[in-house]
């Protein structure tokens, strides 16, 4: 066995847009395979992503793939859409595969199910589940919509180890309308509810995570100076409602039409900022108004004191910040060996009217990269030292070598 192949990370990725799941899972496995041996002795992680045209034979996919490579650790999931490498195969068949030679690195695959589930009040049982060990570098994570507390589930792991945070990225199935039809691998078994993750400890790695944003705020933020759960009654000392009224009356023609398009709203991350910009919310969908009360329903619970902002969805803000929060990576003079990328299922042809639009940005700024992933119902990425279950971002994982 060669230095190279010791002290090295490596990782290929691969995908196909064949509609027949074994021909595309055999495809990309030996695609890997031919790429991977000169490199590296052994695949200690692969990531399988496919479409919900697979998902019937997603084992089946998975099983071809462990035959071939033989991963010391494997975790998939399907979704409405796939992505990989210079491509994103939206609305029609897709399977995208990663593989990686982690060296050093401890490698730790888990479930969660309705069955079995993480136990979210003991810190010491999940850390002892995840296979927390320091360093813990990160989490991949996919999980079922329909079968997943994942606002709960989220940050039981990311502060398992407080002080210390557990960066986890990835997102919850989204190839299914109803429950019992997502599916989700874990090495050699097959699920249709919970959650699959892999831990990676250790080894002779550096991480950096991004997360961007593909909406932008209109109008001020405003203080939540009463609610009910998830309902916010007053900004401000106003009603809610006439809050929001009086900002879409003030927005420039341009905003309107953006606005007609969908609201969110964005929660402050950080309240001891003496000003809010750029990745300082956390942004969710509204879920509704409540005109007896004049009150905004959110999409999470809130809490008196809270900064809020209006956002909307707009394909220029979310190129641009994109773009900016790569730039900073494209001066890193060690360069990435593989980029996990999870956008939400907004994005794609939906948002910017033409295909392939995050993956061919993080290719031009990091290089031929191998990069996998999948369109999600809800991404899982860090803001500061805190993971959270995001809405309409790009999230990203990229990998190096230590230099």
């Amino acid at each position: 066995m060669s230095a190279t192949h010791v002290h090295t990370p490596f990782a290929a990725s691969a995908i196909s847009g064949h509609l027949d799941t074994r021909t595309a899972a055999t495809e990309i496995a030996d695609r890997l395979f031919d790429e991977f041996l000169p490199h590296a002795s052994a695949c200690d992680l692969a990531l399988i992503f496919g479409s919900y045209h697979h998902r019937s034979a997603f084992d089946d996919a998975a099983a071809v793939v462990r035959k071939t490579l033989n991963p010391g650790a494997m975790i998939g999931v399907t979704a409405e859409a796939v992505l990989g490498n210079d491509r994103e195969l939206e609305g029609v068949a897709g399977m995208s595969v990663m593989a990686m030679r982690l060296p050093g690195a401890t490698v730790t695959a888990w479930r969660t199910t309705p069955d079995d589930p993480m136990p979210l009040g003991d810190p010491a049982a999940i850390r002892a589940r995840i296979g927390f060990d320091q360093p813990f570098r990160a989490a991949i994570m996919f999980g079922d919509p329909f079968t997943t507390p994942v606002t709960k589930l989220v940050p039981a792991i990311s502060e398992c180890a407080s002080p210390h945070r557990v960066p986890i990225v990835g997102g919850m199935a989204s190839g299914a309308s109803q429950p019992g039809l997502n599916a989700m691998v874990i090495n050699d078994r097959t699920m249709n509810a919970g959650a699959v993750g892999v831990s990676i400890a250790g080894g002779h790695l550096d991480f950096d995570f991004i997360v961007s944003q593909g909406c932008r705020p209109i109008g001020q933020p405003h203080i939540v100076t009463k609610c009910n759960r998830n309902v916010i009654l007053e900004l401000g000392g106003r009603k809610a409602m006439e809050v929001l009224q009086e900002t879409a009356h003030s927005l420039s023609d341009a905003e309107k039409r953006l606005l007609s398009r969908g609201l969110l709203m964005g929660t402050v991350i950080n309240e001891y900022k003496d000003r809010f910009g750029r990745g300082d919310f956390l942004v969710k969908n509204l879920m509704g108004f409540d005109q007896r009360v004049g009150g905004i329903a959110a999409g999470e619970l809130c809490k008196v004191g809270q900064t809020i902002q209006f956002h909307v969805r707009d394909a220029a803000t979310a190129d641009e910040d994109l773009q900016l929060l790569l730039d900073g990576q494209a001066l890193n003079p060690n360069p990435p060996f593989a980029a996990m990328l999870f956008g939400c299922n907004g994005r794609g042809e939906k948002l910017f009217g033409h295909p392939h639009h995050d993956i061919s940005v993080v290719r031009e700024r990091l290089g031929e990269v191998p990069v996998a992933g999948f369109f999600a119902a809800g991404e899982f990425g860090p803001i500061g030292d805190r993971s959270f279950l995001h809405g309409h971002t790009a999230s990203l994982m990229v990998l190096r070598g230590k230099a």
